[in-house]
């Protein structure tokens, strides 16, 4: 999670945001208490990966972020046994 300040999607005080990779809005629980926070049940992303002030990503580009920190190197998955 990067906890950086996202753009605000609405001025109303809501915890709506806009994601900076895909311009979705979405709800974002890190404004308020961390644990109250959807993506606290995904897995953290590693500190290399994460864009200085970019603020926060939906769930679906927050996977994905994930997904390519975890690839194989080459893109290859190994052969099953």
């Amino acid at each position: 999670m990067n906890l950086s300040p996202s753009e605000p999607a609405e001025t109303s005080g809501t915890s709506s945001v806009r994601c900076p990779r895909c311009r979705r809005v979405f709800d974002c629980g890190a404004r308020g208490e961390r644990s109250a926070c959807w993506c606290v049940s995904m897995p953290a992303l590693p500190a290399e990966a994460l864009e200085a002030g970019t603020g926060c990503l939906c769930p679906e580009c927050l996977a994905d972020a994930i997904a390519r920190t975890h690839a194989p190197v080459g893109g290859a998955m190994p052969a099953p046994d």
